[in-house]
């Protein structure tokens, strides 16, 4: 047993000793080409490619590397990435330092929401390019496997010994193949290798980023923190060795400079367009100021803004950061303060023109207000001397609120002043009486953190509110233009409701502008993000009511739906009926049907999807719906009825609006057909209800269902002896002479009674003036009493 092993063992030895002598003889250079460079061998799992073959997978394989080089070639992300990198890096090291001195001085809670709103802008570019390059790079590693694979193959179809005896060219071809895959993926791995450069640099900027970003979480959550809490020493108990320390510290107007210098470097683009907007708004405004003058003379509500077009240079600016505000959301705050400045000021320039002269200091201190606040903002790293420029400055403006209350500056109810705009004046005013002292009083006890908010918040929320107000008086002057010329003033629905749509257009505007105006208001004082952290909480409350669950969220969504499906009813009613049905030659009747039909279609849509938002599935509302109909069909067979009968009045039209209808002894006309009822108007002026059943059950005389025409009818009886045809033509003759008379059908006059003392005619006529048809009788009585008297025909 123990031989029989070790004889297995020397067989398996063996074995693999030949295996491994005849692996080295292949590695080595074939004894028939010394001078031929060794030729790795193919991997065992590579097939090569037949002989047959080589020429149509050798153009494949050419069209394969050229799909690869034009990637190369057009994809810019590895380039685009290369070239804004480094200004972006430079812009966080340059914001870094800036930082690195502000956190040195008292900053308001604002100005903290700023730097992380900057920083998440840069992480958010950073995430972008980083998740760009990881895409980028797992195509360029499938491009690099795939070259592997064909290298591969090619190097192994070399080997075949058929090639050998094939046309040289197709040896020559397959090394040409072979070199050209080689080339095309070193070409790879290099962009592939770059691309690994730059995403380790893109995380040493985002580390340092973070860095950045938890230094102003540190700090204001400190801020918040410390917010009620005396952070700072009394005024009368500091120092002289305080007030040296501050002035060792180093300005930070170099690094704010620095930080602004390369925003602009960075967002030219954004400026160029921004000068664009005030070029084209400038000559629209040229255009626009030689017009309004006369439009004011037939259009008295355009004088309000009329002078708004009188500046042609700050009327655009005003305009031009109304639109572009946004852009410069998360620019530098020297920046900020420069761009705030060259807006306030046009803004004063305009208010001045659209305002009572009484609230011209109003103006003037929030000029003075923002210019103090933006020099505080510089001297941020010498938080004494902000300190006392802000008690300064709170101080000013209680004294200046104090004059104003007790002056006569105040505005009053006039031409250029609103009653709501008055009330916002002195409501402000009141409001800054209680504010300025408050945060005078926390910042003399120390409370400097909170009399940055109190007060930094105020004034920002004033500074908007004046360039909201400015801002809506333009836009209140271009709605008027706009619904008084061009195109817009041609349509019937304007021409007919103008005021109302300016009142409706400029108080959404208005409410728009509040909203904004609140958010940032809010922001300032950072409640805000409370509030609507605290709405949220309040909306997602679980309401159980039996077996059902929902959210307060769902619910108000519900009710919103509806009430939205409501008001988009009445508004493409408002437009059908004031301006689409007058340019169609629809029938009588038609466009209170399709009305009718598109508020009870809006109304059901928006119903379904209020159902929708309340988590409800619309496949078990079908189901239900069915059960409500069996169920509720027997109790209110009635109301059911009705409202089905409206439909078909709807659609059949037997009756419609405006029509002159007999129910009964009731005659009167159709004013509406509604859901359940139609409401008829008699004669006496009364409103009879009658319900749509009824009409569809019982008969109905309509006398204008095919027109409006109704005949009106005369007798007339004369004695015996006058000649039956010349009374006949004589009432002819007046019946078509009468103006109200139609001429189709002709008047016709019959002999209805013959008696032995007199004869009876009746003198038939029609009208179209169905509405006074008994008038049109009276008029041709008298006319017919007044022709017989002239003939000496006497009645009998």
């Amino acid at each position: 047993m123990h031989r029989a092993i070790r004889i297995a063992l020397s067989i398996t030895f063996c074995w693999f000793l030949s295996g491994f002598i005849a692996g080295a003889q292949e590695s080595s250079p074939s004894p028939s080409n010394p001078g031929r460079s060794p030729v790795p061998t193919p991997s065992p799992l590579t097939t090569p490619i037949p002989l047959s073959e080589i020429a149509v997978q050798a153009q494949a394989t050419a069209e394969s590397l050229s799909v690869i080089q034009n990637s190369l070639s057009t994809d810019q992300i590895t380039a685009t990435v290369e070239e804004r990198l480094p200004r972006l890096t430079n812009e966080i090291a340059l914001r870094t330092a800036e930082l690195t001195k502000l956190l040195a001085g008292k900053l308001p809670l604002e100005f903290f929401h700023y730097m992380g709103a900057a920083a998440q802008r840069l992480n958010d570019e950073l995430s972008t390019w980083n998740r760009d390059l990881t895409e980028h790079a797992k195509t360029l590693d499938n491009q690099i496997a795939h070259l592997e694979k064909l290298s591969n193959i090619w190097k192994s179809t070399l080997q075949l010994p058929q090639l050998s005896k094939a046309a040289p060219e197709i040896p020559k071809r397959v090394q040409d193949l072979i070199n050209e895959i080689g080339r095309t993926q070193q070409a790879v791995e290099s962009v592939r290798e770059r691309d690994l450069a730059l995403q380790g640099r893109i995380l040493e900027a985002t580390a340092q980023l973070q860095i950045t970003a938890s230094a102003v979480e540190r700090a204001q959550a400190s801020a918040v923190r410390n917010l009620f809490v005396q952070d700072s020493p009394p005024i009368w108990s500091l120092r002289v060795s305080d007030w040296t320390q501050e002035y060792k510290a180093p300005a930070m107007w170099q690094a704010s400079l620095s930080v602004g210098v390369t925003y602009i470097k960075h967002h030219w683009t954004a400026f160029l367009v921004h000068a664009l907007i005030i070029f084209v708004l400038f000559f629209v405004i040229r255009w626009l100021r030689g017009r309004v003058h006369k439009w004011t003379e037939g259009e008295p509500s355009l004088r309000r803004a009329a002078p708004v077009f009188d500046l042609p240079v700050s009327t655009p600016i005003t305009l031009s950061f109304l639109i572009t505000g946004r852009v410069y959301a998360l620019a530098p705050s020297l920046l900020r303060a420069i761009l705030g400045g060259v807006l306030l000021v046009p803004t004063a320039l305009i208010l001045r023109r659209l305002i009572d002269r009484r609230l011209f200091p109003i103006v003037n201190a929030l000029l003075i207000f923002y210019f103090v606040e933006q020099l505080g903002l510089i001297a941020t790293t010498f938080p004494l001397s902000v300190r006392f420029l802000s008690a300064a400055e709170m101080l000013g403006g209680t004294l200046f609120l104090i004059w104003l209350t007790r002056s006569k500056h105040l505005p009053t109810v006039g031409a250029d002043t609103t009653k709501l705009f008055a009330r916002a004046i002195r409501f402000a005013t009141q409001i800054g009486l209680v504010v300025f002292p408050v945060t005078l009083l926390a910042n003399v006890f120390g409370y400097v953190n909170l009399a940055n908010l109190l007060g930094t918040g105020a004034l920002r929320s004033a500074f908007i509110a004046a360039a909201l107000y400015a801002a809506l008086r333009i836009v209140e002057g271009l709605v008027i233009i706009s619904l008084g010329v061009g195109p817009v003033a041609s349509m019937r629905v304007v021409r007919l409701n103008r005021s109302m749509l300016r009142r409706r257009i400029c108080g959404v505007a208005e409410v728009l502008a509040f909203v904004y105006w609140l958010s940032l208001t809010l922001e300032f004082f950072r409640l805000r993000t409370p509030l609507i952290e605290t709405i949220e909480a309040v909306l997602e409350t679980n309401l159980t009511i039996g077996s059902l669950n929902m959210f307060l969220g769902h619910i108000l969504v519900f009710l919103v739906a509806i009430w939205a499906s409501f008001a988009l009813s009445r508004f493409v009613r408002f437009l059908l009926e004031e301006d689409v049905y007058h340019h169609w030659q629809l029938a009588r009747g038609i466009p209170q049907a399709i009305s009718t039909m598109v508020h009870y279609g809006i109304v059901l849509m928006g119903f379904f999807l209020g159902l929708a938002a309340l988590g409800v599935d619309l496949t078990k509302v079908t189901i239900l719906a069915g059960a409500f109909t069996v169920g509720v069909g027997f109790g209110l067979q009635t109301v059911i009825n009705n409202f089905v009968c409206g439909i078909i009045l709807l659609f059949e039209r037997p009756i419609k609006v405006g029509d002159v209808v007999q129910i009964d002894a009731d005659v009167g006309e159709v004013r509406r057909i509604g859901i359940r009822a139609c409401v008829i108007r008699t004669a006496d002026g009364s409103e009879v209800i009658v319900p749509n059943g009824t009409i569809i059950a019982n008969k109905v005389t309509n006398w204008t269902f095919s027109d409006r025409y109704r005949a009106v009818e005369v007798s007339v009886t004369v004695a015996r002896g006058v000649a039956a045809h010349r009374v006949v033509e004589i009432l002819k003759n007046v019946a078509a002479n009468h103006p109200t008379v139609a001429k189709e059908p002709e008047p016709q006059a019959y002999v209805v009674n013959l008696a032995t003392a007199a004869v009876t005619f009746q003198l038939r006529a029609w009208t179209d003036r169905y509405e006074d048809w008994i008038q049109v009788r009276s008029d041709l009585s008298v006319a017919v009493d007044a022709a017989l008297t002239r003939e000496n025909i006497m009645l009998a």
